[in-house]
């Protein structure tokens, strides 16, 4: 008790001489918030895994208007999420500068299929799943539904049956809309039944049976055409997907309008505005405007006289931001027209190189990685980046951290191998970029949808962890109004004692907090006479996004992966290699299980029986809850001398060490956990006593002692005060790199992700080097580097070399 008496008398203490304040909660008025923006975005070790595995991330959140690294928000919530949108592991990640690392362990109790990462600050609930960060990974799980890899057939494919869909083709004119007597480029896009590009050819042909145009997609489904629609003329398509007819038909044909085409290259945007006859008549001589935003702010605004039917302008882009933009032609009236996203190049580009000492390896050989960050002048970058190096058996996904905040964060749709239209080596890259921002980017931009729509702020900013609850009377169910509110935080980072009073509706807040892992929290509620006063609640964590998953693939994994993945799995699991592999396996049950939710996460009874005790006039002889507990349910101990909570209560087993459980007082919805002044109860007071044994989302014990309580035993406890853990900000694990300087005699070592490290930084030099040694396993190794520097530009890198 000693421990518990010091404690009263510290915050007593400190009461009056707070060392940190919450804010005020004027600042975090949502009418005083100016609008922005943020990106996140989530570097993964690799795409595919196997159950036991550990999926490894950085994590990044710029600017959303730019590709710089930003602290408005300390706080990234990071979800696994399975293809039916059920949570299954979450972790809170501090943010510091921007920067960010973690790892999800791949429990066996999931099943093979395709899971999705989700990323989100607080601040990007307002804008809905548009800033939302989104990836799929593939997880194998061979100990549910294969024994070992040595009972696969490897004859066998690891694919679901596609439902039917039928295949299409759509069209899409360049600016908007196709217009009698103007030339226009149409892009077009075709997709098979799964969403895949198609290849196919055909032709659009006139009424009168003549073949007016002919067109043929690249692999990827995509391709244009130019067209020319006459008046009064009607026209249809026909074409093949291989073998395969099709017919088709064209957007509707404006009599009366504009057409507009766009060239782009390093310096200059290019643009060919055209009038039909019909509009010319009316418009000429008047000024016509060409718009372009870039982020939804304006980056150029320029007028010409329309003194002919066709006119051309160059826009020079120097200091224009690299990215996306859209230019939008607006008439005399200043009434948009015609419509284009166009891709900019920018001015700074960053050269980020990654070298090895040798082309080719030995098995466990000593690798050493150059990496250096240089502009056009061949001058030192200082940057920020992670870097995976990975046996090139598991495929690459063709993503990177340059190609989702330059292009997927921006555009509609899936884009399928978005690294391609980045990589310095592809010729055709530009090409193909812009006819991407023809079909999938056509008249639909991000930007353009937040500013026609009505955005309510109701999420703020998160400087840190919060803490939040209300005080109420003990049994009016009353709020009470500026209570005296002291929280301490033994194990916090930085400041470690706070104060702060109850609003009118008897609510607290803390905001700012800074503690990793699941940490002792002690709040406590007193009047302005220092007199302890009212029941304290908390209801602190944050609640998941409610979002939809990513789409997921309608196939799984080819099966010699899937074989490949097994079998190092089965190894490293009979041999235990590796900190980073899940060693004890959980039974799985095919049962179905009770589920229970709390306030933090949903728990399930997994087949344990739960223990319900209703509180009889037999049982008023024992001492108390706690005398209670210790005799009549089943698990039920003592807690240790030295438990730093205090020495009242009970705890269980949970591998292998004593845990506290959980509190439910009354069926409410919020947690309180590890309260002590429940455990002095007499068993008069209570009605009923339920013990359960569940299991939490990321496979954890977790103990729930649920409490009905008659009103007069609301009178007499101390419920001014509490006593709770609470989970702060994820410690991430460190990546497990056996060193094989010396001979040695261990096991196989079959890792498939070689190395990983998320926080790497380029000196003074832009230089930084990196060294680890092989596995087991021969053939190619690809190595990924994604970062920022301190100038705000997105880099990426890749390379490779061979284990043979």
């Amino acid at each position: 008790m000693l421990k518990k008496y010091l404690l009263l008398i510290l915050l007593n203490t400190f009461g009056l001489l707070a060392w940190s304040q919450q804010k005020s909660n004027a600042a975090n008025d949502p009418k005083t918030i100016k609008l922005f923006f943020e990106k996140a975005y989530l570097q993964t070790d690799r795409t595919y895994y196997s159950t036991g595995e550990t999926v490894w991330f950085s994590a990044y959140l710029v600017n959303g208007k730019s590709t710089s690294l930003t602290g408005t928000s300390n706080n990234l919530y990071v979800e696994l999420v399975s293809s039916q949108s059920v949570l299954l592991d979450s972790k809170t990640i501090r943010m510091d500068g921007g920067l960010g690392k973690g790892d999800f362990e791949l429990k066996d109790s999931i099943p093979s299929g395709w899971y999705n990462i989700r990323a989100y600050t607080n601040w990007m609930r307002n804008f809905g799943n548009d800033f939302v960060f989104q990836k799929r990974i593939y997880v194998s799980n061979n100990i549910v539904e294969n024994a070992s890899y040595f009972t696969r057939n490897a004859a066998k494919k690891n694919e679901t049956v596609a439902s039917p869909k039928a295949k299409s083709i759509a069209f899409f004119p360049e600016g908007g809309s196709l217009v009698e007597g103007l030339t226009s480029i149409v892009a077009f896009k075709t997709n098979d039944e799964q969403g895949n590009g198609l290849k196919a050819t055909g032709s659009v042909i006139s009424s009168k049976g003549d073949t007016v145009a002919t067109f043929t997609s690249t692999a990827a489904g995509m391709g244009i055409f130019a067209f020319t629609p006459q008046p009064g003329e009607k026209y249809r398509v026909t074409g093949r997907y291989g073998e395969e007819q099709f017919s088709a038909t064209l957007p509707a044909i404006l009599g009366k309008g504009f057409s507009l085409h766009v060239t782009t290259d390093s310096a200059n945007i290019k643009t060919v505005i055209s009038a039909n006859a019909p509009i010319f008549e009316g418009i000429k001589d008047k000024n016509i405007s060409i718009l372009i935003k870039h982020a939804g702010d304006v980056i150029y605004s320029g007028a010409i006289k329309l003194s002919k039917p066709t006119v051309s302008v160059t826009i020079p882009t120097k200091g224009f931001a690299r990215g996306i933009s859209a230019l939008t032609l607006l008439d005399d009236q200043g009434r948009p027209n015609c419509e284009r996203l166009v891709y900019i190049q920018g001015d700074e580009n960053i050269n980020l190189a990654i070298t090895a000492d040798k082309a080719i390896y030995k098995s466990r050989e000593k690798v050493t990685l150059k990496v250096k960050a240089s502009n056009t002048q061949g001058q030192p970058v200082k940057t920020s980046l992670s870097l995976a190096a990975v046996d090139e058996m598991v495929p690459d996904d063709g993503q990177n951290i340059l190609a989702y905040l330059l292009l997927q964060s921006e555009i509609r749709g899936e884009v399928k191998n978005a690294a391609q239209y980045f990589d310095a080596g592809n010729p055709s890259r530009l090409k193909q970029l812009d006819l991407l921002l023809l079909t999938q980017g056509w008249r639909d931009y991000l930007w353009k949808k937040l500013a026609d729509s009505s955005i309510k702020i109701s999420y703020m900013p998160e400087p840190g962890l919060t803490i939040k609850g209300t005080v109420r009377e003990k049994l009016a169910n009353k709020p009470l109004a500026n209570m005296n509110i002291t929280l301490f935080g033994a194990n916090f980072t930085g400041d470690k004692l706070f104060t702060t009073k109850t609003d009118q509706e008897g609510r607290y807040f803390f905001d700012g907090l800074k503690w990793y892992g699941n940490q002792a929290v002690k709040i406590s509620s007193k009047d302005d006479k220092n007199r302890k006063g009212g029941w304290l609640q908390i209801d602190t964590l944050i609640r998941p996004l409610s979002l939809a998953s990513l789409k997921m693939p309608e196939t799984g994994i080819p099966n010699p992966l899937n074989v490949e993945l097994g079998k190092r799995m089965d190894y490293n699991r009979t041999y235990k290699f590796g900190d980073s592999i899940t060693l004890s396996e959980v039974e799985i049950k095919a049962a179905k299980n009770k589920q229970v939710n709390l306030f933090d996460e949903t728990l399930t009874s997994f087949g344990y029986p739960e223990q319900v005790f209703n509180i009889t006039a037999a049982d008023y002889s024992y001492k108390g809850l706690e005398h209670f507990l210790l005799t009549k349910a089943n698990g039920a101990m003592p807690v240790d001398d030295n438990d730093s909570i205090g020495n009242e209560g009970v705890a269980f087993i949970v591998e292998g060490k004593k845990v506290r459980p959980r509190i439910k007082v009354n069926n409410r919805e919020e947690l309180l956990t590890e309260r002590l002044d429940y455990y002095s109860l007499t068993m008069d007071q209570i009605s009923q006593v339920k013990v359960q044994h569940l299991i939490g989302r990321s496979n954890n014990e977790v103990y729930l002692i649920s409490l009905v309580l008659k009103d007069e035993a609301l009178r007499g406890a101390n419920l001014n005060l509490l006593n709770v853990n609470l989970n702060g900000y994820y410690n991430a694990r460190t990546f497990y790199s056996p060193n094989y300087a010396n001979p040695s005699t261990q096991s196989k070592d079959l890792r498939t992700t070689l190395f990983w490290n998320p926080a790497v930084k380029t000196n003074e030099n832009g230089e930084a080097t990196i060294t680890y040694y092989n596995s087991d396993n021969k053939g190619n190794i690809r190595i990924k580097a994604d970062g920022i520097t301190d100038k705000g530009v997105a880099v990426v890198a890749k390379t490779g070399y061979k284990v043979q």
